[in-house]
Formats: C-alpha cells, structure tokens, sequence
C-alpha cells in the first residue's frame, strides 16, 4: 500500500501535527508488538491510533492481523474496513486481493474447540509459525476430534504412543478408533531404511471457477519397527509425526522442539560415528558433537510447538508487512 494513499486519508481528516505524530507513534508500537506475538496488546495500540485517526489504512491492516489470534469476528471486521478503505488505490491492488482472500478465509474456519483458543497463546515463547503457514494452508482438520487408528503397535512402542497423543490431546481434540476407515490419521509401523518415521497427507481438490481449493482427507504416518529405539526417541517420533499430520508442515529450526527436522543416535562403543535419523520428509542435518555420551532428545511438546499450532488454526496466512512507497 502507498504511502500517498495513507497520507491522503491523515490530511483529509485535518488533524492536528500533534495528532499525526501520535497516531504514527502507536501505528508503530502496535506493529512492533504484533512482531513480538504480543497480540492483544498489538491491537490495544492500533486502536489507539485508529482513536486519532479512524481512516488509517495501515491501522486496519496491522489490527487485522493482531485480532486473528485475539478476536475473529473483530478481524473480519478490521479486514473488511482495510478493503473499503483501499479499494479504489491503483497501487493497492495486491494488498486489496490479499486481504479478501483473509476474509473469506476467516469466514469459512469451523468453531474451535476451546483447547485450540488464542488466548492460550504463550508470546514469551515465540513460534516457528512462519515456516509453517503456507506449507500448512487448506491442510488442516475442520471437525473435531480428530480420529486417530494405529495399526497394531508394538508393545514396545504402545507407552509412547498413548503419551503422544495425551500430549497433542490437550492442545487439539484427539480419539482413538478402532478401524482405518473411521481414521483421519492412520498410524502403522514397517521396517524403514535411515528414516525414523514418514507423514503423508492425502487430499481431496475441487474447483470453483477459477480458484482450488483443498481439504485433508487422510494422513499416514508409517514409524520405522526396525531398530532400538529409547522410550524418549518413540515418544519424540511420533510427537513430530503428529505435529505433520495435525497441521505443522514446516520445520523448527529450535533445538529444544519437537518438530527439529533430524535427529542424531550416538552408537554406543562408537561415539564418533553417529548414524543419521530423518524425522520428517525434508529432513536437513544439524551440528553434531562426538562429545556427547548419548543422544539427547526432546520427548515434550513445547510452549513453541504449542503456539505455532494454535496460529496454524487461528489464522489465515503469513504475516506479510504492507510495502510503504513514496
């Protein structure tokens, strides 16, 4: 969006120099809060610059973005109101068809579950939502729970199993079922070369004039039966497996979360010969140090993992910064 267009909206209102600068100085506060995931407190300011200023454009445009994770009908407000104010901006073009497609898409979420709510939202944590939202966009359940079969896990791998889902139950509803074709997600267990597990998700695709749109049918996740795996290591494998499968297409470049694209094993007698284990299908390798005794996992969900699911669901797409030109 041009600056000449926000400018003309602040001059046509008259407002005083005063004025201006404050409303100025909470546009930028409020988008420097929204970086910093602190959502409500985003909006608290916009609003205050939009008290100022009611034709702000870029007010509209940011608050949008901060109510997602705060208010839904309230964003669909803000972005409805951001259209209106631009509509007619040759320059805006882009920024116009970008947020309608926000609208609609916020139209079109189901009701969460209160598991899945915004204001469980940890800021202090951050998130790795970023890397994950267009990988993830149109793949994400609409009904709750979300059923889940696993196909005759072995005993060994049954604890791990249970405390997975126990994990990903308290963020997104989750039940067991007793036959593939009552599944959303189907686990099953086969003996993988070099990889630790795969998650594959299907999808149906149909057509509206000119525009596609998709929705997950089935995810499978296949889990490797064939090596010794430590009770913290299954428990890590299928919490990852899962974060694919219930949304979580990207990757973690945090060491301590369990969507970490590759885990190392150090093999016991050889600590300098570590055997590489892919967790996820784009898996890349991190720095590995021969000087540690074992393999150190994560086998918990973080605030981080927790947080990029819940704006996985809450939202409808990238945070992208409105491009100002004189």
């Amino acid at each position: 969006m041009s600056l000449k267009l926000v400018c003309t909206a602040v001059l046509g209102l008259g407002v005083a120099a005063s004025g201006r600068h404050s409303t100025e100085s909470f546009l930028q506060q409020g988008i420097q809060l929204l970086d910093r995931d602190h959502f409500a407190d985003s909006v608290a300011m916009l609003s205050r610059a939009l008290e100022q200023n009611p034709n702000d454009a870029r007010a509209y445009y940011y608050r949008a973005l901060a109510n997602e994770m705060v208010d839904r009908q309230a964003a669909i407000g803000d972005w409805q109101s951001f259209v209106d104010l631009v509509a007619t901006d040759p320059e805006a073009k882009q920024e116009v068809t970008q947020a309608q497609e926000r609208l609609q898409s916020l139209k079109k979420m189901p009701r969460l579950p209160d598991s899945l709510r915004p204001s469980r939202y940890a800021p202090k944590a951050g998130d790795y939502y970023q890397e994950s939202a267009e990988p993830s966009a149109g793949l994400l359940w609409t009904q709750f729970p979300v059923n889940v079969y696993a196909d005759s896990p072995p005993q060994k791998w049954q604890g791990a199993l249970q405390d997975a889902l126990n994990a990903w139950n308290d963020v997104i509803p989750l039940r067991r079922v007793p036959s593939r074709q009552e599944a959303n997600i189907a686990i099953s267990w086969a003996g993988l070369r070099g990889r630790a597990g795969t998650e594959q998700s299907f999808i149906q695709i149909r057509e509206e004039g000119d525009r596609v749109f998709q929705r997950l049918d089935i995810a499978s996740i296949v889990l490797d039966k064939s090596r010794h795996w430590s009770g913290p290591e299954m428990r890590l494998i299928l919490l990852h497996e899962l974060g694919h499968a219930l949304g979580i297409r990207g990757h973690s470049s945090g060491s301590k979360d369990v969507m970490i694209p590759v885990l190392y094993e150090t093999i016991t007698g050889s600590p300098g010969n570590p055997a590489n284990l892919s967790v996820g299908p784009s898996a890349r390798p991190i720095p590995f140090s021969s000087d540690v005794p074992s393999m150190r996992v994560t086998s918990k969900l973080t605030s981080r993992d927790v947080n990029t699911l819940l704006r996985l669901y809450n939202c409808s797409g990238s945070v992208v910064h409105l491009k100002q030109t004189s």
